[in-house]
């Protein structure tokens, strides 16, 4: 269909009734949900969010009710349960993280759409909920279509070759492309159609028209033109056409890409044969130059024995001694030229064997890749036979107790308290009854996971925590990566009403990986601030730098740094970049004699991740629940009391945990 053609069907289609109102409705949806959730102009209404925000089963008009419900003219998504909003309550900080790159006019739409949206389960795939909220926020630029089959299919339709755009746009062929980068460039092709030939039109109305001229996700054409048609063929039959019209166009497109790959092995092909015969050529020109030293250095040997000959006879004769010098220097210089020529040919064969191995450096990098994931596996192993080794030696000590000259199997083996001079050095974590289970305290230089899902009082623990430290004169560093300083400020005031006066004493400083991304240019002067993606590398610099400030400051007692979160690093790396990274940090830290305490939220990083990342630490302090019932446990970090689970309660500013008895390390 041409594009005369195209315009003149959607002329028809404009003129409807039905669809004017349908496009009204659609403008006033996006009305309503921007005005409502205004995150794109107000940065801080975004801050401001909560969970109940988001999602609440009783009701009806939360910010997912209005996506899914309330937008149903802009453009749908999937059919969605409950309980998938559900997930993005229960990671509601990850949610709110991807929401503040969503609306930022910084990033580009294949970098919103590539994000880990799959942090959230339900929220991968197509990733249609992010795709909508862009339609929804950027209505003037993203086109509400959010298949890519949907949108190849209309493209293909109206005579657009993405497969070409693809290499122009991306310099990379169309295969290769992420879900992000599909998204832009088939956007950018269809709002280009749109511009240029229906410039008056909204993207929400032409989406309309492409769904029903040439079929929605399932394919089915609609005929748009009101006339009165000969016999129309048996439903069978058309659809028999118009599945093989369908394929006609993906055959077409795999011709063309199939000509593409064609043609460019045929150019590599021959710029290979082109580097082939230009070293053929050198090395002829280099053989001959050779020759030509050869001949030089006899020819010059001939001239220094000649040379002697005559100096031999010319002893007296100074003229003729100054005369055989100059002789003797002119024939060195040439052989200098000669040997500089051959030095800037051999060069030059160097840089064409370099392009010939730069043709295969795609091999290279599949080679790099997969010595690296040998190296994890190796890692992992090593970590497992590690684990095995400690469990069979903890095993064969607690197996057996002597007790009167006799060995005992499984009998309990009676406490003790270690004589004093072999007790460790320990600090209090802010919780007594956690200080009781951990013997004392956590040990000076410990760097611990804490671990579990959100809400349930693993913050709590660590804001207790921090708020002992400060108490104790204790500097304290903050790496938040998911809150504000004004948030966390906010948070601890609960536990020390004289927060803000340990802050003024300085006590408190930060390293803010948050507050840039989502639009906070507030400055705090015991503060430092990352401008882009939380990296830990730069994270480390900023705390040696508020560490050079106050050196003095810290003495015996060391200092207390709190890490929130480290799961939220995984939205920009993956697992081995953050074990690579951390695995620095932690180590300095634990030389500084620093207690740490790092968050990890559960559900964002897989059990096997989570493994990794407590290979390099001391040990983890786990938060879980029934559902009822809220445990916790401690593994590593030192002799406790037991490492069962144990029972605790979470208030808003403490824990209160259960009872628990002195028994045999586990």
């Amino acid at each position: 269909m041409d594009t005369k053609e195209v315009i003149a069907r959607a002329l028809d289609f404009a003129a409807s009734g039905d669809i004017a109102v349908s496009e009204r409705t659609a403008r006033q949806q996006i009305s309503e949900f921007v005005g409502r959730y205004p995150y794109k102009e107000r940065a801080d209404l975004l801050r401001a969010m909560t969970p109940d925000d988001l999602f609440e089963g009783a009701a009806d008009d939360r910010f997912f009710n209005w996506l899914q419900d309330r937008t149903s003219s802009v453009g749908a998504v999937q059919p969605m349960s409950p309980a998938i909003f559900q997930e993005a309550v229960r990671r509601f900080d990850f949610f709110k993280v991807l929401l503040t790159v969503l609306v930022s006019d910084k990033k580009s739409i294949s970098s919103k759409i590539d994000q880990n949206w799959g942090v959230i389960p339900g929220f991968g795939g197509e990733k249609e909920i992010a795709k909508k909220l862009l339609s929804l926020y950027y209505s003037d630029f993203v086109i509400p279509i959010f298949r890519a089959e949907e949108m190849e299919r209309y493209s293909t339709a109206l005579g657009m070759d993405y497969m070409d755009r693809s290499i122009q746009h991306f310099r990379k062929e169309y295969s290769l492309l992420t879900e992000g980068q599909k998204f832009e460039l088939l956007n950018l092709a269809l709002t280009e159609f749109r511009k240029n030939n229906l410039a008056e039109w909204t993207n929400t109305l032409f989406a309309s028209f492409l769904r029903q001229e040439f079929g929605g996700a399932e394919g089915v054409k609609k005929e748009t033109r009101a006339k009165v048609q000969p016999a129309a063929p048996g439903r069978a039959e058309s659809e028999l056409v118009k599945t093989t019209q369908l394929f006609e166009a993906r055959l077409r497109v795999a011709d063309r890409t199939a000509k593409e790959l064609k043609s460019e092995l045929r150019l590599r092909d021959e710029r290979v044969k082109e580097l082939q015969a230009e070293l053929e050529r050198r090395d002829g020109e280099i053989g001959r130059l050779r020759a030509e030293v050869d001949r030089l250095e006899a020819s010059a040997r001939e001239q220094q024995e000649k040379a002697r000959e005559s100096a031999s006879r010319a002893l007296s004769e100074s003229a003729g001694m100054e005369e055989l010098k100059r002789g003797y220097d002119l024939l060195s210089e040439q052989l200098k030229e000669r040997e500089e020529r051959i030095r800037l040919m051999s060069e030059d064969l160097e840089r064409l064997k370099e392009s010939l191995r730069q043709s295969d450096a795609y091999l290279e990098e599949r080679d790099e890749l997969a010595r690296s994931a040998d190296e994890l596996k190796e890692m992992l192993a090593v970590k497992d036979e590690r684990v095995k080794a400690l469990e069979e030696e903890m095993a064969s000590k607690s197996s057996y107790v002597r007790i009167g000259g006799s060995d005992f199997m499984d009998m309990e083996a009676p406490s003790f308290t270690p004589p004093e001079t072999e007790q460790q050095d320990k600090v209090k974590s802010g919780t007594p009854r956690l200080d009781d289970l951990l013997n004392g305290g956590i040990p000076v230089g410990s760097q611990m996971v804490v671990y579990g899902p959100s809400f349930i009082g693993k913050e709590t623990a660590m804001d207790a925590f921090a708020a002992q430290g400060i108490a104790d004169g204790v500097p304290l560093i903050w790496v938040t990566t998911d809150k504000t300083i004004e948030e966390i400020r906010e948070e601890m005031s609960r536990f020390t009403a004289s927060f803000g006066d340990y802050e003024k004493q300085g006590l408190v400083f930060y390293v803010d990986a948050y507050s840039r991304v989502v639009g906070d240019s507030s400055v705090e002067e015991n503060a430092s601030y990352l401008e882009e993606d939380a990296d830990v590398e730069e994270i480390g610099a900023l705390v040696d730098a508020h560490l050079a400030r106050i050196g003095d400051r810290i003495g015996e007692k060391g200092y207390r740094l709190v890490f929130r979160s480290v799961s939220s690093l995984s939205t920009n790396h993956d697992i081995k970049s953050i074990f690579s990274l951390l695995r620095q940090f932690v180590a300095r830290r634990r030389k500084d004699g620093c207690v740490a305490a790092y968050s990890i939220e559960k559900g964002i990083m897989s059990e096997q991740d989570l493994q990794i990342i407590s290979s390099i630490m001391d040990g983890v302090m786990e938060f879980s629940t029934d559902g009822r019932t809220n445990f916790l446990s401690v593994q590593g970090i030192c002799e406790t009391q037991t490492r069962e689970r144990v029972e605790y309660t979470a208030g808003k500013s403490e824990l209160s945990i259960g009872s628990f008895f002195l028994g045999r390390i586990k």
